[in-house]
């Protein structure tokens, strides 16, 4: 599980070689935060092969704000595949003082997990020789403690599924 707190621009971008490796090896990532990717930070080798994120570092994609993520009921993780599905969540930005999710674009076989308002994605799973789960929106901010929980009970599910 990888947490930043807010750290941008490009909080990963010094740990990427030894993730690679991490995740060359068959390992599994939950990575989660606001403006990981803020600017070139998501466009490069490991965001876009690994991540499977493609993003093109303008901010058509950065800091778009939404109220609720919305879970995906084709997803893995947040859908029908670990009934019940999820619906919509409420963020709270006063946990961390502001308001940086992310609109991604899946690729390479990356499923959405998460929409935003707006019915943009804004998180993701991929499972291949590793898995990963990426949300471009911080956990922390993300609905009740219950909810929180359950969250990360269906990525680890999500993770130990063969």
């Amino acid at each position: 599980m990888w947490f930043t707190g807010n750290s941008y621009p490009g909080p990963i971008l010094p740990y990427e070689a030894k993730l690679k490796s991490y995740l060359d090896g068959g390992g599994r990532l939950f990575i989660n935060g606001q403006d990981l990717l803020d600017q070139a930070a998501g466009t490069t080798t490991f965001v876009r092969d690994y991540l499977h994120v493609t993003w093109d570092g303008s901010e058509a994609q950065n800091d778009k704000r939404t109220a609720n993520v919305n879970g995906v009921a084709t997803s893995p993780v947040t859908g029908t595949a670990q009934p019940p599905a999820i619906g919509a969540v409420a963020l709270d930005h006063t946990v961390l003082g502001a308001a940086f999710e992310d609109r991604i674009t899946p690729n390479g076989g990356a499923l959405v997990a998460f929409t935003d308002d707006s019915g943009a994605p804004d998180a993701l799973s991929f499972s291949g020789t590793y898995r990963v789960v990426f949300l471009a929106f911080p956990l922390e901010a993300y609905g009740t403690a219950a909810q929180k929980a359950d969250l990360v009970t269906r990525v680890m599910n999500f993770f130990a599924a063969p």
